[in-house]
């Protein structure tokens, strides 16, 4: 097996890992059309300040969310479309 594949269907399946709790797949639906302060995505996803902020340092540590401090308030955003793109089957949210 080619080396570069491997790697690249491990980092996929580190990334789509996280998603195997809801709460994270309903954050990143949250983010999905832009950037929100901590405050704004526990509001959406109806979870206490704390755990929001646990659920999206693990986020952030996998690459998959950004964030940018102004003043106190900590907004994060989904680091690239690309991930959103290639973990669609996954995340697909029904309507």
């Amino acid at each position: 097996m080619d080396v570069e594949l491997q790697r690249e269907a491990e980092q996929q399946a580190a990334i789509c890992s996280v998603f195997g709790n809801s709460k994270r797949v309903l954050i990143l639906w949250a983010l999905a059309d832009g950037e929100l302060s901590v405050s704004q995505i526990a509001g959406a996803v109806g979870l206490s300040l704390q755990n929001t902020s646990q659920h999206l340092r693990l986020m952030k540590e996998r690459g998959i969310l950004l964030s940018r401090r102004e003043g106190q308030t900590i907004y994060y955003a989904v680091a690239e479309d690309k991930l959103l793109q290639s973990c669609e089957h996954i995340l697909r949210k029904k309507n």
